[in-house]
């Protein structure tokens, strides 16, 4: 997994050492990862990464903290919103991706 359970309870405020949701976030990591990965193949970058960069780790994250708020929220227009903040993340993500052809991709390290 690129993420870290521990990194999305950080995210979502939730205490790392309660493991109530953890196969839940493993999902989303999971799921997050997959997308991550949808968009690296478009750009001609074999996956899955061995040695994922921070970039793509937080990214990863990022996108499961995501999930899993839309996947708790009770109002549809939340989950709305939330959806479309992972797409923003995507697309941003695929962007930078062409923009550097894929350079520094394995070298980058925030």
């Amino acid at each position: 997994m690129y993420g870290s359970v521990e990194e999305v309870k950080v995210r979502l405020g939730m205490d790392v050492n309660d493991p109530t949701h953890d196969r839940t976030i493993v999902s989303f990591i999971e799921e997050a990862d997959a997308l991550i990965d949808a968009v690296l193949e478009a750009n001609g970058i074999r996956t899955p990464l061995e040695d994922p960069p921070g970039r793509v780790r937080k990214l990863s994250s990022t996108i499961a903290s995501l999930l899993f708020v839309a996947w708790r929220s009770q109002r549809r227009d939340d989950v709305v919103t939330y959806l479309r903040s992972v797409r923003e993340e995507l697309r941003a993500f695929a962007e930078d991706l062409r923009s550097r052809a894929g350079i520094e991709l394995t070298g980058e390290t925030d």
